[in-house]
Parts: structure tokens; C-alpha cells; sequence
């Protein structure tokens, strides 16, 4: 790469919010080059015309000062959400809204394109769907380079999009049975259908395309008045709208985050749970989780 294209990547990289390092990593050339780079730019620019045209200011953000964290924050943990920067930049004493932290996102990050699905919406009190995910966490009173694992439970009515999510020890029946009243007692109702992946805890198997349930999950099933669902074998999209919740748990809850040990992380889930993640607007809805629920609460 010539000098002059090298220099214009450096000044259009840095100006997007790279730290130095990470333009560094990127280009292959040291950090005391690019600083040079930057301060001959910058005198460059600072300097007096002679033609009498004035150079064109560059406005400025209330995000200038908090760039160099922002994308250290990003270098850090890629799949980060705007909401949990949002959360770190207001602790540093950021003033604006998260609408120009967003746009700016959007300039600094290269998105992937995502292959569409098709997702079918059901009526207020209809259905519900449910799952596990495990994750490797390190807690911080954990000697360096331990990690624990952790598996959480989460429970989403299809309709509002209002969530429940606990941390559990493993997956057995009786585990679910818990969780599953615990989800009933938070949100208040139980809906007509819930949706289970093809899980032991609730399948026993498949005959003629159709699923044979356990009798324990049936009589559970019966006891609490809802139809029980599961996705087909090697289908997982039909459980999408409770897949996604768990990628936004770990972009928004896991990621940008510590944790001293598991009851700590337990509190910290609680409280995002009901000061985040229901009230963030959702990406499908264009409405806020808690005000999806206010309305399909009387049908559960």
C-alpha cells in the first residue's frame, strides 16, 4: 500500500473511532507510525490558508470523548449491543441520547447479511416457548483462566415478547417442571400452547412424523391447562423467538459485563431483566416487551 493511501486509511479509520492499537493490528504497520500520521494530519489541517478558503469544521459530537472507549468496548466484544455501550458510556458521565451512539454504530461496525426468516406471529395469550443455552463465564473471584459453566432457562410469550430467564444446574425434568412455575408466577398466566425444543424432559420420541410426549410432561401439561408443542427434529428456526432472545442475552446481559461469583450474576440478571430488556424496543414489534404484555396479560 502507498504512503498516501496508507496515511488516508489511517486518518479515515481513526476518525470512525479505531483506537491506535486496533489500527495497528489491522494494517500491519506500528503504533508510533500511525501516531505520526495523526499529528502531521492534524497540524495539516490546523494550518492557515493562503487562498482565503476557510477549511470545513468538523462538528462536534458529544461522542468524541468517549470514542477511544467505545471502541475498545467493540474490539472487546463484538457482538455488543448499542444498549450496553449506552450503559458503560452513561457511567463515564456521557450526557446525550442513544439515538447518536446508534448511528454511529452503524457507521463503525460492517454488518453481515443475515439470511431471512419467515416468523409467525400468534395471537395475545396464545403461546409461549422455552430452552436452554449454556455459556462458559469466568467470574472474577475465580482464580485467572477458570471458567464456570453456566446454563440458563428462558421462557418468552410469542405474542408481547416479555421474557423469563434463570439460571439453573442442569436440565433434568423436575428442573423444568421448577422453572416452568416460576416462569407462570412472574408473567402472572399461563398461554394456551407453550413450545419446547425436541428435548428427553419432554419427548419421548417421534412415530409417523408425529411427537410422542413423556406422561409426566403430559400430566404437567394438563395440570396447568396448556397444550403442549415441540419443534421437529433438525428445525431449529421454529423456535426462533426464543433462539434470538438468548443471542441478545449474550450481547446485551453476558457480554460488556463481570460478575464476582453466581449469585451475583444471579441479581445482575434480575435487574436486566426488568430495567433492560423489557423495556428496550424489539426489533420485530417496534415496541417495548412491557407494554406488549399490559395488553396480553388478560388472555393468559
Amino acid at each position: 500500500m502507498k504512503d498516501e493511501s496508507l496515511e488516508n486509511s489511517v486518518i479515515t479509520l481513526h476518525s470512525k473511532g479505531w483506537s491506535i492499537r486496533r489500527i495497528s493490528r489491522e494494517l500491519g504497520i506500528s503504533r508510533d507510525r500511525i501516531s505520526r500520521m495523526l499529528v502531521a494530519n492534524s497540524a495539516l489541517r490546523d494550518a492557515p490558508k493562503s487562498d482565503g478558503i476557510k477549511p470545513k469544521m468538523k462538528r462536534a459530537s458529544k461522542l468524541d470523548p468517549y470514542k477511544e472507549l467505545i471502541s475498545e468496548l467493540i474490539e472487546k466484544y463484538p457482538d455488543i449491543t448499542g444498549q450496553r455501550v449506552y450503559e458503560h458510556l452513561k457511567q463515564k458521565g456521557f450526557g446525550g441520547e442513544i439515538t447518536i451512539l446508534r448511528n454511529y454504530l452503524g457507521e463503525v461496525r460492517t454488518l453481515a447479511p443475515k439470511e431471512p426468516v419467515k416468523l409467525v406471529e400468534t395471537a395475545p395469550g396464545q403461546r409461549s416457548a422455552h430452552d436452554w443455552s449454556d455459556y462458559q463465564i469466568h467470574f472474577s473471584l475465580d482464580p485467572p483462566g477458570v471458567f464456570t459453566q453456566v446454563t440458563f432457562f428462558s421462557y418468552i410469550l410469542s405474542y408481547s415478547r416479555r421474557q423469563y430467564i434463570e439460571e439453573v444446574e442442569d436440565k433434568k425434568q423436575l428442573t423444568l417442571f421448577r422453572v416452568l412455575i416460576n416462569a407462570f408466577i412472574y408473567l402472572d398466566g399461563v398461554p394456551k400452547e407453550i413450545k419446547s425444543d425436541n428435548q428427553k424432559a419432554c419427548v419421548d420420541r417421534w412415530e409417523a412424523g408425529r411427537p410422542v410426549f413423556n406422561a409426566k410432561h403430559l400430566e404437567f401439561a394438563t395440570h396447568y391447562r396448556f397444550r403442549p408443542l415441540t419443534i421437529r427434529p433438525g428445525n431449529p428456526t421454529e423456535n426462533l423467538k426464543v433462539e434470538r432472545p438468548f443471542y441478545y442475552l449474550e450481547r446485551s446481559f453476558l457480554n460488556g459485563r463481570e460478575f464476582r461469583d453466581i449469585d451475583d450474576l444471579k441479581q445482575q440478571l434480575q435487574r436486566w431483566l426488568e430495567s433492560v430488556n423489557d423495556l428496550r424496543k424489539h426489533g420485530t414489534t417496534k415496541k417495548r416487551p412491557i407494554d406488549m404484555y399490559i395488553h396480553e396479560h388478560p388472555f393468559l
